[in-house]
Parts: structure tokens; sequence; C-alpha cells
């Protein structure tokens, strides 16, 4: 039933009462509707407006282990009313991002596939997009894909992000070149997720990375020159963790870390500015399985909510107390999903943020915010 609740929050069941107390709920699955009729096996999505026509687009990576088409889905002002599919080959696809890799002003696809090569999609400026740029070898597991400046020279770079193989950084010359791979972290790391960010405040990206099979995860902090030395540990040291957001939960001016954790609660782990973290909360239930977390200011209050998404279980949004105490807002979804992928967005122009969830073998949604 999608109207079903059953979810825990710091190991205790919640009932209507206690999400009440967290304040009227923002999202319900009331005010939601399908992005498309089938049941594809969903691991990635992003938001843009791929066709500069000032409303939100969807890009949705479908396959994972498996080879299937991915789409984008057009909106028409309030919610997604046609497609494209993304290249003529079905690949194994994880993850989707955009961003604009060529430098000419509109937004491009880069996506990432399980033991098969990755692409970029390049966008004509009206939101066509024609068959990929391959790269990465293809061999390995590869799981998502960042997108940041990481050399500082103004052009966006990709990290490709594999469990149980190298990850790689590929240097993007400003046109869409990218650089050989230069590997980071240890060849056998089971990532899943980086994060790229001055976590130390000395003017060179860090990676953050979050690591799955028990091993530690960690800060790689940058030392210029492409070099990633000193590694910061943070967490549990044998967490499963699928995620990372950084950002500044507790308003002090230092990046923080929420982590999404599989058979574990979730934390916030505030930076304490000195070179160590502290986790001072956790969120979520202790036997949950979080596949996709995002962070972003949901409610318009000024600081960072994390809304995250489950396997087997509903997903939720937690506000933030401004000093980074996460409380359960809103519970949406069918309990027996799992959510791989969740975006938020302005969809349906109505000034607040929604949420996108990417399901696997089962249909994908948009969860507009109550007015």
């Amino acid at each position: 039933m999608r109207h079903m609740m059953m979810a825990l929050a710091l190991g205790c069941a919640l009932t209507p009462a206690s999400l009440a107390d967290a304040g009227e709920a923002l999202f319900s699955d009331k005010r939601s509707y399908p992005v498309g009729a089938e049941n594809y096996r969903t691991a990635g999505l992003a938001l843009g407006d791929v066709d500069g026509d000032g409303d939100l687009d969807l890009v949705e990576a479908n396959g994972r282990h498996w080879a299937q088409p991915s789409y984008i889905y057009y909106n028409a002002g309030n919610r997604f009313t046609s497609r494209m599919k993304l290249g003529t080959l079905e690949v194994t696809s994880y993850t989707a991002h955009l961003a604009d890799i060529d430098g000419d002003g509109d937004l491009d696809v880069i996506s990432a596939s399980d033991r098969y090569a990755n692409q970029i999609y390049l966008n004509d400026g009206k939101g066509n997009f024609g068959e990929p740029i391959w790269f990465g070898e293809g061999s390995s597991a590869t799981r998502s894909i960042t997108v940041a400046d990481v050399n500082g020279d103004g052009a966006l770079d990709i990290l490709e992000i594999c469990r149980g193989s190298a990850n790689h950084i590929f240097l993007n010359d400003g046109r869409g070149g990218l650089s050989a791979p230069i590997p980071f972290g240890n060849g056998e790391d089971s990532t899943l997720d980086v994060a790229v960010a001055d976590m130390n405040g000395d003017g060179s990206m860090d990676l953050v990375l979050a690591n799955r099979d028990g091993q530690q995860n960690q800060i790689l902090l940058g030392v210029g020159d492409m070099t990633f030395g000193h590694a910061i540990p943070f967490g549990r040291g044998n967490d499963d963790t699928r995620g990372v957001v950084v950002a500044d939960m507790n308003g002090d001016g230092l990046l923080d870390i929420v982590t999404a954790n599989i058979e574990a609660a979730n934390d916030v782990i505030l930076n304490k500015g000195d070179g160590s973290f502290e986790t001072i909360s956790s969120f979520g239930g202790e036997a949950d399985a979080t596949y996709a977390i995002v962070g972003a200011d949901i409610d318009g209050d000024g600081d960072t909510d994390i809304v995250v998404g489950n396997d087997e279980g509903v997903n939720q949004l937690f506000l933030n107390d401004g000093k980074g105490g996460l409380t359960l807002n809103a519970e949406f979804g069918e309990p027996d999903s799992a959510t791989y992928a969740i975006t938020v967005g302005d969809v349906n122009g109505d000034g607040k943020l929604d949420i996108v969830t990417g399901n696997s073998d089962s249909q994908n949604w948009t969860y507009y915010q109550h007015k």
C-alpha cells in the first residue's frame, strides 16, 4: 500500500503522533506522480534544464548489472510528459550526472556503467543528445560518478568511483577532452561515493570516500599537484557506507559529513576544525539499508536538510535544527521498494523543492512538496 508508513528513527518505531511533533509533513504519497510506467532497475537520477526552456528535466539511468535503456524525460512545466532514449546502445547504467563538460553553456550527461565503458552525451543546446563519447576501461565495477573541479582550473573533471578496484580522476581540458586516468585511494577500495571539498581550509580539494564491505571511510587530503596524501578516518571504522553528503550542518563555517549506511543507522559527523571528525548523532533505524542520500534546504530555513532513500523501507525526510540535529518530518514511498537514487529540485515551478526517487524493479516517482 502506497500510504503505509513503517520506518525507524534512532532505532525506535515512529507513530503518527511523533511525526506530527516534528511539524507538518512536507511530503506524502498523496502528492506524487509516477515518472514512467515501466519498472526499470533505476540506479541514477539527475535534474536539470537540458532544453533551455526554464524548467527541470530528468535523466534516468537504468540497468545496474543488466543492460537496459536510459532516458531523458522532458518537463512540461509541472511534470514529465515526454522522453527520449539516451543513446542507441542499452548498457549497465549505474548513475548519471548533468554538467557542462565541454564548456558551451548547456548541460551534458555523464553516465557510469558496471563493467562497461562510461559515457558522455553532449547536448546540442536544445536538449538533444547523440551517441556517447566513451571513457574508462570498462573492466571496473563502476558504481558512481562525481563531477567537480578537482585541480582548480575552472573546468569540471570526472571522478570514476569503483567497488573493489581503483578509483580514477579524469581531468577535463575545458572542452570535454579527458586526461589519462589518475588513480586515487587503494586499488582494492570498495568505494561507492566520493565528495570533493576543501575539508581543512587549505585551498586544495580533498576527497571524502564512502566505502562499503566494512572498509574504513576516509578523507584523502589534497596537497596540490593532484596528489592526495594523509588519510583522515571517519565513522565507526567498519561501516557499510553507500553515500556521503558534505555540508555545514551546524553553521560553524566548517564542512561536515553525513553518511548513508546499510544495516546501521546513518550518521552526522561534525568537523572539529583540528583535523578530527566526531559523530554527534545518528538517524534512521539500526537495521535500515539506506541506498541514497541528498542534502538540500528543503524547508527554506537556511540550513541543510537530509533526504534518504531506503531498501525495503519507506523513504524519509529529516529536517535540520540548525545545529546538525535531524528530526524526521516525512515518510513516503512503498515500504518494499529499493530506492537507489534520489534527487531534489523544483519540478512544478512553485518555488519549493520536490523529490524524485529512482527505484530498482518498481516505478519511479515525483513527490511534490505540500503547499
